[in-house]
Formats: C-alpha cells, structure tokens, sequence
C-alpha cells in the first residue's frame, strides 16, 4: 500500500492582507500530479482543510475542485477530517454520500469508533476536538485535559481493532516536544494542549496535522505532512512537502518527502535601502519580509521597495542588539544634566554614540528651548 499524506491546506487564507488562494490553487494542483506520478492508492489530509469556520466561496469552490480531481478525475480514496480552523459541521455535511465514491471526510467525533477497511489496513478519522466535547461525546467525566480526550479515543479504539490488520490514524493535534511556526493557532492557553507520543501506542502510521513545520516532530511511526505552502516569515527556510508513504502489511517501510515548489515563495531578504533598488535579485515576486541595514530617517521606504518588489509583505529596521547594562541608581539619573540624558536615551535606541556633530546639533536645540539659558 502506498498513500500521500498532505495536511493544513488552509484554504482562504489571508496572509499580511494578500489572499493566497491563487497560491493554494497551483500548489494543490501540484499535489495531485504528485499523486498521479506516485501511483498512490490513496490521499490523506489531515485537517484544517479551511483556514476558518466560514470559509470564502472561492475557498470552497477550490477544495471542492481540488477533491473532485484527486477522487473523481484520479480515482485515489481521500482520508479527511477536520483540524481546529474547520467547522466541524460544515466539514462532515455530506460524508455519508460521499463514502460511495471513496471520499471519507470526518468533521465530527462520533461515540462509536468506526474503522474504514482500505486495502488491509483499518484508517481511523479523529477530526479535531477539545476536551470537553470529547468529555460529553464518550459520557466520561475524566477527561479534563487535551491529553485525557486523546488517550480516551485511541483506548477506545483499542476495544475494537482488528489487530492482524495495519493500523493508521489521522489526527489534528500538538504533539509535545513538536516544534510550532508562526502561522499556527494557539489551541489553548500555555502548553495544555500538548499530547504525548504514547497517546498513539500500537499505531503503524499516525497522519497528523496541526504544526506547519514538516519536521516538527521524530518519531518511528508519528509524522506531520506540515502545511503545503510558507504561510508566515517564520518558515521561510522550510522545504514544504508532501509526505509518500509505503506500508506492507504491518510494516511501514518508506516514508519520504516530495517537494513542493511554490508559485511565489517566502522569503527574508536583508540589505540596504539603495542596493535593494539598484541591484534586482531574481526571485523579486516572491512574498518578502525586507530587513533594511540603513541608520537615520527614510523617505517612503516601502514605496521605493515596491516598485522593484511587488510583494513586499513586511519591513523592519535592523539594529544591533544591545546588551543590557547595570541598572542605575535613580540618584546618580537625576544628576545628569538634558544633553547626557538625551545622548544616553541615543545610544539606547541607536546602539551607537552620539557624532560631534549631532552633540552640537542637540546642545544648540535644547539651548534654544531654554531660551539660551548655558548648558
């Protein structure tokens, strides 16, 4: 058996006020050439299939597309659920139907734990869910925690599996000691929504999404897909993938990455105002955060940026990282006279001292506040 596992589509999303659906359009219909070329036997996606509970149209139209090419033009069965972003209704409306042609979405949990039987394997859909849903669904008032309502569903699931047969889940969740990005959202406050490794103990493959990075976690048999595109400057080293996954029997034998190449990437670029307009780098469509080197004031850097950079999605100042000193007494503060406090608060701000020039410039503007009173 050999299947494709892809996860936090995403779909609608708005990055720094740029919708990226034109973006999401070329790199699933990249997905499905991958799964065409692989001879896979089966798609799955692991939730956040939307990047919110109401998606735009243009974003349902697109995974509606985007599963009627994999399911209906290829022929691959689609594993489906529901990750945090989704709404969990919308997701599983038509699930029923849909099974009669291969297309297994599950957008809720449901009491009774039911496999699908796939080519000797049993897949289990765990869609998105919080503790106490969970707590309400299975009637069990010990489930307080993210971790509780995990291990609750796989020892459910443990009561009726059939263990001479390969054993896959697809969840949506944080696994701990997983590495996060800044695209994802939090799902509770702190590190209560971690889940550990043993919640999945006896599973052959386990098909996560939730955490972006596609290496977040290392694990014989866990895995994240990660998102197939960079949705924040945070992953802009990532090499987005898609994972292929070989299984015989029991045994998972190969799981590789099939890189993703991105319409426009995402990308931090570092430089100063005057290079970055005179010498265009290729690549210069790309989504980019532009970290400018320049000391002093500038004219509309972002407009001059845009101009030869028409996705300048972010812009920042470098400056040198400063290195606290010791605190001082108030005391020794108040004895300082105006031109020592500004040239103090100066290189605070700056990480540089104050020129001779700027010194007289300061000393003849605090004069002439004071009304030409001696400093």
């Amino acid at each position: 058996m050999k299947f494709l596992h892809t996860a936090d589509w995403h779909l609608g999303k708005i990055v720094n006020g740029v919708s990226m659906l034109a973006e999401q359009r070329y790199i699933l219909e990249q997905i499905a050439r991958i799964a065409e070329e692989e001879q896979v036997d089966g798609v799955v996606i692991a939730g956040d299939l939307y990047d919110r509970s109401v998606p735009p149209a243009d974003a349902v139209t697109l995974l509606n597309d985007a599963l009627m090419e994999l399911n209906v033009t290829l022929g691959k069965p689609v594993f489906a659920i529901s990750g945090n972003h989704d709404s969990a209704e919308r997701v599983n409306f038509g699930s029923a139907w849909y099974e009669k042609s291969g297309l297994h979405i599950q957008g809720k949990l449901e009491a009774e734990m039911r496999s699908i039987e796939w080519d000797g394997a049993q897949v289990w859909l765990v869609p998105y869910h919080e503790p106490a849903l969970v707590r309400a669904c299975f009637d069990d008032k010990s489930v307080h925690s993210f971790e509780d309502a995990m291990q609750a569903i796989t020892a459910k699931i443990r009561t009726v599996w059939d263990v001479s047969k390969a054993q896959i889940l697809v969840g949506h969740a944080f696994v701990a000691g997983g590495i996060p990005s800044d695209s994802e959202r939090q799902l509770a406050i702190g590190n209560v929504d971690r889940v550990s490794t043993n919640c999945f103990d006896g599973f052959d493959y386990v098909a996560l999404g939730h955490l972006h990075h596609p290496h977040a976690i290392h694990h014989p048999s866990i895995f994240y897909a990660g998102s197939p595109l960079k949705y924040s400057f945070s992953e802009s080293k990532d090499k987005k993938s898609v994972r292929i996954v070989t299984m015989d029997g029991k045994d998972l034998t190969e799981v590789r990455e099939r890189f993703l190449k991105p319409l426009h990437d995402v990308r931090i670029v570092e430089g100063y105002l005057a290079d970055l307009v005179t010498t265009i780098e290729p690549g210069n469509e790309d989504f980019l955060q532009i970290n400018l080197l320049d000391e002093g004031a500038l004219i509309d850097p972002m407009g001059q940026l845009r101009a030869f950079y028409p996705n300048v999605l972010h812009l920042e100042r470098v400056r040198e990282n400063l290195i606290d000193s010791d605190m001082e007494r108030f005391e020794d503060v108040i004895k300082k006279d105006d031109l020592d406090l500004f040239a103090q608060f100066f290189e605070h701000v700056s990480g540089k001292e104050m020129t001779d020039r700027q010194v007289e410039i300061m000393r003849a503007t605090l004069n002439e506040v004071k009304g030409g009173a001696d400093l």
